[in-house]
């Protein structure tokens, strides 16, 4: 700590400039991330804690948390790693399908699936009740531990498919050719390459399962979740303390998980093949295995079709579960919402482009400047990861909810919270993307008399550009869909599509819900494409 704060005023002096910069960033950081985390932890008590294990409802809504996030991370980083064993290793048709199910979650909002899965198998499911007739209650632990599956399983396969793809094919025929059977091979050798990758890809899905919001609030049911439960104390009792507190429960588990990847799987190296690349072939496995693991991955690739073909059905139905007559009038409906739609893209477009450059100047100046609080900058700007969404709405609520900094209402308090929660993911990108830069081109560029200044504008910036426009995008695409960080902050004029969504599911508008949701995605997925193409007439790949 001493030889930061020497080497800090050791800059200051020489640097003024820069440090001026340092300090105005930091405050920033600190205002809009600690300052949030701090007025939520305020809110609580010691009393209001000893309540938790008291209180029926509130204990009870702990323990569904820890088993449902323990029960679909589990199915989760199977179907994921089935997936990615498949893809990487196996010679199928299909794999472009299974590719494209494994991107769709990213461009839907994230309670897509629990909604067309109420649309299939609710009491008026066209599955359950037209076509079968069975009375089915899909509403409890059992829905939510489906959708949730299907949801967040691309999450872990995005982690587990590099290090399949990476695993070392040479060491698994060194192994053959030592008499080892193919079971010996695959837990021994193969399993053993993966773990690493595995275990980030669970722990991905174990957080972004803490923080689910949505599918727990439509299927749930009476199963409530420490994020639901936190939701009911603040809108329906309104007491503040035990949302507070509740939130507080939440965020504990989800900075453990995530400094859990960041010290132990994030320092981690997947590379299993050193040396030149091996032309080899993934030793052949038994033909009833592999098309096994290709009907398991097709079926799941029918569900997930289903539940997209599903939105647009009822989007266009007139009375779900009642007239199955086709309908223009949910379409009509959307017109109506255009003004929460749009807020939508707007809010999104703006919290994105922050994130961005925000995030680009941070990892500029933690990569490549020594200004003592380097580590402090890095972890402010990862910590939102850590962050369920709705400690983070309600944590705005209550920091610039107030008479101090009194935001309630506006545009601004949305756009900063979602720009707060992109920052992670485009810092991650940006830091990554300036690490393969060396810094002799910098050196180049300041010998033949460029300032820093322009070296940055000039040379870097024009570097990382395609990390830049990949993570922004990104950041558009998350936010657009997002539910849970606006969830306590929006109002009336600067509500958005997802929480019209919720609002029409409360009232049983089925058919207007889905014409919202597809309407989201269809923005996204024209977003996500228009963004393929540039790239491609630009020469590039573009890679989320």
């Amino acid at each position: 700590m001493k030889e930061n704060m020497l080497q800090f005023k050791k800059k200051l002096r020489n640097e003024p400039l820069l440090m001026v910069l340092v300090f105005t960033l930091l405050t920033i950081m600190t205002f809009l991330i600690i300052y949030p985390i701090a007025r939520v932890v305020m809110e609580t008590n010691g009393e209001i804690f000893s309540q938790l294990w008291t209180n029926v409802r509130w204990r009870n809504s702990l323990v569904n948390t820890v088993f449902i996030t323990i029960l679909s991370t589990l199915s989760s980083t199977i179907v994921a790693f089935i997936f990615a064993y498949t893809i990487a290793r196996l010679d199928v048709p299909c794999k472009g399908l299974f590719r494209i199910v494994t991107l769709l979650p990213i461009v839907s909002p994230p309670f897509i699936v629990a909604l067309s899965y109420i649309l299939l198998f609710g009491r008026q499911g066209i599955i359950t009740n037209h076509l079968l007739g069975i009375p089915l209650d899909i509403y409890g632990w059992t829905g939510l531990w489906a959708v949730q599956t299907i949801s967040f399983f691309p999450y872990a396969y995005a982690v587990i498919y590099g290090v399949v793809k990476a695993a070392s094919i040479q060491m698994e025929y060194a192994a053959y050719n030592l008499g080892a059977t193919k079971w010996q091979v695959f837990t021994d050798v193969f399993l053993k390459l993966c773990r690493p990758g595995i275990a980030g890809g669970a722990l991905v899905v174990a957080m972004s399962i803490l923080a689910d919001f949505g599918n727990p609030m439509i299927i749930g049911g009476n199963f409530s979740v420490l994020s639901t439960e936190a939701y009911a104390q603040m809108t329906g009792w309104f007491d503040i303390p035990a949302a507070a507190m509740l939130a507080t429960t939440m965020l504990v588990p989800a900075l453990s998980l995530f400094l859990i990847n960041r010290l132990w799987v994030g320092k981690r190296s997947y590379v299993t093949v050193t040396g030149k690349d091996s032309s080899l072939q993934p030793y052949p496995i038994a033909a009833w295995v592999k098309w096994l693991l290709f009907s398991f991955c097709m079926f799941v690739s029918v569900v997930v079709v289903l539940v997209y073909g599903t939105l647009v059905y009822g989007a266009f139905t007139t009375t779900w579960g009642y007239d199955w007559s086709l309908t223009l009038d949910n379409m009509v409906y959307v017109v109506g919402k255009q003004q929460e739609i749009t807020n939508s893209i707007v809010y999104a477009v703006c919290a994105a482009v922050g994130a961005a450059l925000l995030s680009v100047l941070v990892a500029y100046l933690v990569q490549r400047k020594q200004f003592g609080l380097n580590k402090w900058m890095d972890f402010l700007a990862v910590l939102p990861g850590a962050i369920p969404g709705v400690f983070l709405s309600l944590g705005f609520a209550f920091a610039f909810g107030g008479d101090m900094f009194s935001l309630t209402g506006t545009s601004l308090i949305i756009i900063l919270a979602l720009m707060i929660w992109n920052l992670p993911t485009c810092y991650s990108a940006n830091a990554a993307a300036l690490q393969q830069i060396g810094p002799s081109i910098e050196e180049a560029s300041t010998n033949l008399g460029a300032t820093g200044i322009q070296t940055y504008f000039k040379v870097l910036l024009p570097l990382v550009r395609t990390s830049f426009i990949s993570s922004m995008v990104l950041a558009f695409l998350r936010s657009v869909t997002c539910l849970s960080v606006v969830i306590f902050i929006y109002s009336l004029k600067t509500s958005v599509g997802t929480i019209t969504i919720i609002g029409l599911l409360s009232n049983g508008q089925w058919g207007a819900a889905s014409a919202v949701t597809i309407t989201l995605i269809g923005i996204a997925i024209s977003v996500l494409l228009l963004t393929k193409l540039a790239f491609r007439l630009g020469g590039k790949t573009f890679e989320i």
